[in-house]
């Protein structure tokens, strides 16, 4: 996939979920792609292309948390600090 930012296994993971909730991973990406390169070129965006940027994004962050750099398919953990913070169990 042409998705930066995550491991092969969040990859795999984001492709059976998306395949799960009726979508091909590969149709998602490239509208994703054609959306995030129609905004760097500062044309508009097609409606089709901008509903699956947005499915993108919303699944990765219900995933992962990661939010995607401006127009780029890079995505970015913008809570590292919170991961390593969270409580112990103590039994």
């Amino acid at each position: 996939m042409f998705i930066e930012g995550l491991s092969d296994w969040e990859k795999r993971r984001l492709a059976l979920v998306l395949k799960d909730r009726g979508h091909t991973a590969f149709m998602v990406i490239k509208h994703a792609t054609a959306a995030v390169l129609s905004a760097k070129r500062g044309r508009q965006i097609n409606s089709v292309d901008k509903q699956f940027l947005t499915l993108l994004d919303t699944t990765v962050a219900e995933l992962y948390g990661y939010q995607r750099l401006p127009n780029d398919l890079h995505y970015v953990d913008t809570h590292p600090m919170l991961k390593e913070r969270q409580p112990t169990v103590r039994q």
